[in-house]
């Protein structure tokens, strides 16, 4: 089987992109091969995978956008594949990948910090205006077979904004490594290497942050709550954000600059998971949040949003983490501190019931499912 994969652009450190290289490896024995359309690619040359490059002169994100949409409608015409699987809003695709949700629910989620002039304006905007009305003439397409959710949350917001969309929506859960993201003794001397490092006392509660994208995955929330939870927290931010001196700022106006440690993007989160007590993840909305599965395979509980696939999925108890909404700081500050004050026998507890709960989620599972969808295909 060959299949293009329109995808906008290919980051080493993306979440999205690190499931993709998941299921390029886990079908690379069942002679399924990709054509990768994007704008750039960063993931590794590996044989069955074979990258087009679609990336037209633009200026702006609405032109971006639109550009590299005629640049791929352009190559799909000369190359030859059975399916035309997009992870970009095209009339063209076969089959979607919703591996960001529905922007219609993150325009929903984002009205609610975007007030006044600025979500005005962002919101009449070409470019978001562009993304809905590509995302509307998508899901009225005929040609649109099947929907690939990543999570139920996903496939009910797909329901609700597109209740006229004909094609079948089907739920395929992530699957990871999880032996890559097992703590073992020696993995969790490295936490304590990390933290030695940080200047992060062995005793400190530590929290740790991943995803690029501040504003989305909800940073501020979890400073605010950082400054309102036990004076000896710290928390480790590991991403990138165009506004990152805006968060240093925030940290600083809320009196815990040497408590927030900023780390840009890491192509291997393990040792940030793995000097942690916990990961905050208090996000606007993340349709699956995979960092969410590594965190809880090295045994970490989770508080997260309410608006995150993953964690409505697997944080079902309390020695797991909890669940809030994303702007509710004095929730999170709380649910931190809670973390903190766990004896050993709790944190013990917890550690096995986070990595029981990851425990379905292996690459092996993640395959069988995505052979039986395309076998399915007709």
């Amino acid at each position: 089987m060959r299949i293009g994969l329109v995808f906008n652009r290919f980051r080493s450190d993306g979440g999205t992109e690190r499931i993709t290289l998941n299921a390029f490896q886990a079908l690379a024995q069942d002679n399924v091969d990709w054509v990768v359309l994007a704008r750039n690619w960063g993931g590794p040359a590996e044989e069955g995978i074979e990258f087009v490059r679609c990336n037209p002169f633009s200026i702006g994100r609405a032109w971006r956008l639109l550009a590299f949409v005629r640049g791929v409608r352009k190559e799909l015409k000369r190359i030859q594949v059975d399916w035309v699987q997009a992870q970009v809003h095209i009339p063209e695709a076969d089959i979607f990948r919703a591996d960001g949700g529905a922007h219609a629910e993150w325009i929903r989620q984002r009205r609610r910090v975007d007030r006044g002039v600025r979500g005005w304006l962002r919101e009449v905007g070409p470019y978001h205006r562009l993304k809905q009305r590509m995302e509307r003439r998508m899901y009225a397409s005929d040609r649109l077979q099947a929907v690939i959710c990543n999570s139920e949350m996903v496939k009910a917001d797909i329901e609700r904004h597109y209740p006229d969309c004909r094609a079948t929506l089907h739920v395929i859960d992530y699957g990871i490594d999880l032996e890559h993201f097992e703590r073992s003794d020696a993995r969790a001397n490295q936490g304590r290497e990390l933290r030695r490092e940080l200047g992060i006392a062995q005793n400190a509660p530590v929290f740790t942050y991943v995803g690029s994208g501040f504003e989305r995955k909800g940073l501020a929330t979890a400073i605010r709550a950082l400054a309102k939870a036990t004076e000896s927290a710290h928390l480790i931010v590991v991403g990138r954000d165009s506004r990152l001196a805006g968060y240093r700022h925030l940290a600083e106006r809320l009196g815990i600059p040497t408590r927030v440690h900023f780390m840009q993007a890491q192509s291997d989160v393990r040792p940030y998971l793995w000097a942690a007590d916990a990961l905050v993840h208090p996000a606007l909305y993340e349709a699956f949040g995979l960092v969410i599965l590594e965190a809880m395979a090295a045994g970490l509980p989770v508080i997260a949003s309410t608006r995150t696939g993953a964690a409505l999925a697997l944080v079902d108890a309390p020695e797991k983490g909890s669940l809030h909404d994303a702007l509710d700081v004095d929730g999170f500050a709380g649910a931190m501190t809670a973390i903190h004050n766990r004896d050993e026998a709790a944190r013990a507890a917890a550690r096995s019931a986070c990595e029981q709960a990851a425990a379905p989620y292996t690459i092996d599972r993640m395959r069988s499912n995505l052979l039986a969808f395309y076998a399915g295909l007709q």
